[in-house]
């Protein structure tokens, strides 16, 4: 058996079986538990979406931050609709649940990927700066020739004009 494990050809079952677990690269997502929980009862796991942000590392965990966001009204709105939906057979308060977690982690996400990109923590604003010199370049190249934008497409078998072409060396000039 201990051949099989160093060879990493146990399966996830084998593994959570027979031991083995700390052998290798093991990732669990991070709303596991809280997926979990919400499986189990419904609008608990809407409380612990909702106190996530504000539960803290160390004694005591749960804080007055954490108290005054779940007495809010739009957040006691969100605890007691689980709850009436959870009342109607369980699957309504369970699927509105899980959206509720799914819709935070995705606005979670693309937060952090507008800072990265935007000009968040550590991050430049030299791509944002290049596009916007870039459309300038193109604008002002296709005002001095004297042509519009259609004015290149419209015509069937003329040569690309200076405007256009101006335009294509500052796109390029990204790149």
């Amino acid at each position: 058996m201990s051949t099989d494990l160093n060879a990493s050809s146990w399966t996830l079952f084998d593994k959570i079986m027979y031991g083995g677990l700390g052998y290798g690269a093991f990732c669990l997502p991070s709303d596991f538990f809280k997926v979990i929980i919400a499986i189990l009862f419904p609008p608990l796991g809407e409380i612990i979406n909702i106190v996530e942000d504000t539960v803290s590392d160390t004694f005591p965990y749960i804080t007055w931050d954490s108290i005054k966001e779940l007495c809010t009204y739009k957040t006691l709105n969100v605890i007691v609709y689980s709850f009436i939906l959870t009342s109607l057979l369980y699957i309504p308060g369970l699927i509105y649940t899980l959206t509720n977690i799914v819709e935070k982690e995705r606005k979670v996400t693309y937060s952090l990927s507008n800072q990265t990109l935007y000009g968040g923590p550590g991050s430049t604003n030299d791509t944002v700066d290049k596009v916007k010199s870039a459309s300038a370049k193109v604008e002002s190249g296709l005002q001095s020739s004297g042509e519009t934008v259609g004015s290149g497409l419209q015509s069937s078998g003329e040569t690309v004009g200076s405007g256009s072409e101006s335009a294509v060396n500052a796109i390029g000039s990204l790149f």
